[in-house]
């Protein structure tokens, strides 16, 4: 598999996680709002803010920057350890958010988990940007 189908892959899939976060997000702020459950806006702001709307910036980014650049310089691993690491941040928070319990050891993996994917995205990103096609100068 050459590296647009595998990052084609990795596009889809943070689409789909973005929109399950969605869902999931969407389905709590009923339950809280309608009394049934008693789950504070924490929760949900973090499943609706970085699980859907940077899933999507993520992965629609990785559609876009390179048509506008011409240049698919993203590395695929690259790609993946940021998924997993953006998503294990997530989680880490979600966890936080919904039990209360706050360890400062978890949230701090947690922080450093997101961090980490982000930087990781802009430097993906910024090689797609200033990338070449070979035998270009």
């Amino acid at each position: 598999m050459d590296n647009v189908a595998a990052t084609s892959k990795m596009v889809k899939l943070y689409i789909a996680t973005g929109f399950l976060y969605f869902v999931i997000g969407t389905i709590l702020l009923a339950f809280s709002m309608s009394g049934a459950v008693a789950v504070s806006r924490d929760p949900i702001f973090i499943l609706l803010l970085y699980g859907f709307v940077t899933q999507l910036i993520f992965g629609v980014s990785y559609i876009f920057v390179p048509g506008v650049s011409r240049h698919s310089g993203a590395n695929y691993k690259a790609i993946i350890a940021e998924y997993i690491l953006l998503n294990s941040g997530i989680i880490v928070f979600e966890g936080v958010a919904l039990t209360g319990r706050k360890d400062v050891v978890v949230l701090l993996g947690g922080l450093i988990a997101l961090i980490i994917a982000v930087l990781l995205h802009a430097i993906n990103i910024w090689h797609t940007i200033i990338g070449r096609k070979k035998g270009t100068v």
